[in-house]
């Protein structure tokens, strides 16, 4: 006899089949506190800033991950937008964010291995507990507000409170020209902020291969 989550995550693959979300896999497969990786339509240009500084030619350029919440009958993924902070939003709808090949949504399951997975509840938790923070344009770890990687980052910490993802020194150049990318100079310069070339921080791309989680499923 099939168990209520699995009847749950049943309609909700329904869903997004009905959404024109056209992949040739079940969402079953979903497990809470799984990273949901995304190559972020490219139409805004922070998510064109945030690809050519983060991967190089031959990577996969995700730009954007958030964190998956099971919540009574619906599907959610925790996120932080730069158009809402901190949000819930729902699965399907979280899937439409998402550059389509053939149909495809360009995103990847990260999951955290075994030895990690007793982390998972708490780490939920604590991302929800984040839901109406305001996002940080600053990319700056020692304030309160949060940008989607950083949640992440925050969020999964180990027996001992410290981020089982370590930081890395965050770069605002492009990844093939070498050039601080025109965006992030007219970004930080509206905030009145030195770019934080080199600060400790995150991104999703490498958040992506951290070798804390497998990548379980791509949706492409």
């Amino acid at each position: 006899m099939l168990s209520t989550r699995s009847i749950i995550l049943f309609f909700c693959s329904l869903a997004l089949l009905s959404h024109s979300c056209n992949t040739s896999s079940n969402f079953s497969e979903l497990k809470e506190g799984d990273l949901l990786f995304v190559v972020g339509k490219s139409q805004s240009e922070q998510t064109k800033a945030i690809k050519g500084s983060t991967s190089k030619k031959g990577d996969i350029p995700y730009s954007h991950v958030g964190i998956v919440r099971f919540v009574e009958k619906d599907v959610y993924v925790i996120e932080a937008t730069p158009s809402g902070g901190v949000i819930q939003t729902l699965l399907y709808e979280f899937m439409q964010k998402a550059e389509k090949v053939e149909g495809k949504p360009l995103i990847a399951v990260g999951r955290l291995k075994p030895e990690y997975q007793y982390l998972v509840p708490r780490a939920v938790e604590r991302a929800a507990n984040q839901l109406g923070r305001p996002y940080d344009y600053a990319f700056d770890e020692e304030n309160d507000d949060y940008y989607c990687s950083e949640l992440v980052r925050f969020s999964y910490l180990d027996s001992l409170e410290n981020p089982i993802f370590p930081p890395i020194a965050m770069t605002f150049k492009n990844r093939e020209t070498g050039e601080t990318e025109a965006y992030w100079k007219r970004h930080f310069a509206g905030l009145q902020l030195e770019i934080p070339e080199g600060k400790p921080g995150t991104n999703p791309a490498d958040l992506s291969k951290s070798p804390a989680i497998d990548i379980v499923h791509r949706y492409y």
